[in-house]
C-alpha cells in the first residue's frame, strides 16, 4: 500500500511538471537554470523544452547540486538529501529510492540522459519556480540563504549582460591541473597589494577573511568581491579557544563573518576555512552543522609555510610552491589548493609564484561554488 502511494505521489509530481512551464519551440532564445542566487552555466541548447517540460543533462545538473554520483555500465544513480534517483540505460526505467516511476522522468537525448528540472529539484528537497521574464527555472532551499524571486530578478536585470552567455564546461582534465591561490587572515593592508598583483597578472584568487578585520577594511572587502575574487569565511575572531569552544560557537563564528560580507557585497559565501586547519579541530558535530547550513569546507594541498618565513627569505615561499604543486601533480591531483597568507613576505613572492605557474601551464582559478571540489583533511565528500 505504501509503495502504491509512493508511485502515485511521484506520478502527480511528474504530471504537474508537464504543465509547469509555458511551451516554447526549440528555436526560442536560451533557457536558463538558477540555483539559489546564481545562474548556472550550460552550453548552447543544453537546457531544452521537451513536451512542455524544461529538461537538463541529468549528470551535469547533479554535479551542480553537489549530489553523490555512482555510475556503472548500465546505471546512473545520484543521491541528494536522502533521495536516490536511478536511471537504467538498458530499460529506460527511472526509480526513486528503488521505486519505479511510471512516467519517464529521465530520457535519452542525443545519447545523453536528461531529467525534468522540476522533478529533480522537488524530489531532492528544493523548491522550483519558473521566472518567465528570463525563461529561467530557479531552484532554492530555505536551508540555504537566498534572495527572494523579486530580489533575484532585480539582480539579474542589474547585471551586464543580464544573463551570462553560456560557456562550455569541459569535464576532461586540462593539460595541467587547476591551481587555486588562497589567502588567509585578511583583509589587511597586504590584501590590497595582493589584489593589485592579481589584477596585473589577470588571475583571480580566493580570500578567506576574518570578520573582526572587515570593519577596518570595508573598501578592500568590496574591491576583492567586485574584481571577481571569491570571498571565503575564516571565522570572526581567529581565536582558537573561542572558535572551537562548542559546535554552535564554531558555526556562529562563520555565520557572523558571512553576514558582514553580505552586508558589504550583497552576496553570501558558501566556503569555510577553519583557522589552523580542520584537523583535528573541526569535530563531527561541527561538520554536521556546516552541512546543515549548506557550507563547504576547504583545507589545502600545498602549505607554503609563508607565515613563518622571514621577508628577506621570501624566495623560499616560491620554492615551497614549486615543490608542493609538482608533488600534487605527480599524485594525479587535478585541483591543487595552495595556502598563502596576506603578509608582506607573501606579497614579495606572489609575482614569482604566478609567473612560474603560468609558464608551467597551470590554470589559476578562484573557487567556484557551482563546480565544488572536495578539499578537506577529513575527506568528507559532503563538504
Amino acid at each position: 500500500m505504501m509503495k502504491l502511494k509512493f508511485q502515485v505521489l511521484f506520478f502527480l509530481i511528474i504530471s504537474i511538471s508537464i504543465f509547469a512551464f509555458p511551451t516554447h519551440s526549440e528555436a526560442d532564445s536560451h533557457r536558463y537554470i538558477a540555483l539559489h542566487d546564481r545562474v548556472l552555466t550550460f552550453e548552447k541548447n543544453e537546457v531544452r523544452l521537451v513536451n512542455a517540460q524544461m529538461v537538463v543533462p541529468f549528470e551535469k545538473m547533479a554535479r551542480y547540486l553537489y549530489a553523490d554520483i555512482v555510475k556503472t555500465k548500465d546505471l546512473i544513480t545520484i543521491t541528494k538529501n536522502n533521495t536516490s534517483i536511478t536511471y537504467n540505460l538498458l530499460t529506460n526505467e527511472t526509480t526513486v529510492n528503488q521505486t519505479v516511476i511510471m512516467n519517464n522522468a529521465v530520457q535519452m537525448i542525443d545519447n545523453v540522459p536528461y531529467i525534468s528540472i522540476r522533478f529533480l529539484g522537488e524530489s531532492t528537497g528544493f523548491k522550483v519556480d519558473y521566472l518567465s521574464t528570463f525563461l529561467t527555472a530557479r531552484l532554492y532551499s530555505d536551508k540555504h540563504p537566498h534572495l527572494s524571486n523579486s530580489e533575484f530578478i532585480l539582480k539579474v536585470k542589474a547585471s551586464k549582460p543580464a544573463i551570462p552567455a553560456p560557456k562550455p564546461i569541459s569535464t576532461a582534465p586540462t593539460r595541467k591541473p587547476i591551481v587555486y591561490l588562497t589567502f588567509d587572515d585578511g583583509p589587511n593592508r597586504y590584501t590590497t597589494e595582493h589584489l593589485r598583483i592579481l589584477k596585473e597578472y589577470k588571475v583571480k584568487g580566493t580570500f578567506f577573511f576574518v570578520g573582526n578585520q572587515i570593519s577596518s577594511y570595508k573598501s578592500v572587502t568590496k574591491q576583492a568581491f567586485s574584481e571577481g575574487h571569491y570571498l571565503g569565511l575564516h571565522s570572526m575572531s581567529h581565536e582558537r579557544k573561542k572558535v572551537y569552544e562548542t559546535p554552535q560557537a564554531f558555526l556562529e563564528e562563520m555565520n557572523q563573518v558571512n553576514g558582514l560580507i553580505k552586508n558589504l557585497t550583497g552576496h553570501t559565501s558558501a566556503l569555510v576555512r577553519a583557522p589552523y586547519g580542520s584537523k583535528p579541530y573541526v569535530t563531527p558535530s561541527m561538520r554536521k552543522l556546516l552541512k546543515d547550513q549548506g557550507y563547504k569546507l576547504w583545507d589545502w594541498d600545498v602549505d607554503t609555510q609563508d607565515w613563518q618565513i622571514q621577508e628577506a627569505n621570501f624566495q623560499q615561499i616560491l620554492a615551497n610552491v614549486k615543490a608542493g604543486v609538482e608533488k600534487a601533480r605527480l599524485a594525479k591531483d587535478q585541483h591543487i589548493v595552495v595556502l598563502l597568507h596576506d603578509r608582506v613576505q607573501t606579497t614579495k613572492a606572489l609575482p614569482g609564484i604566478i609567473t612560474w605557474l603560468q609558464k608551467q601551464g597551470y590554470s589559476i582559478q578562484p573557487y567556484n561554488p557551482s563546480l565544488h571540489v572536495t578539499q578537506n583533511f577529513w575527506h568528507d565528500k559532503k563538504l
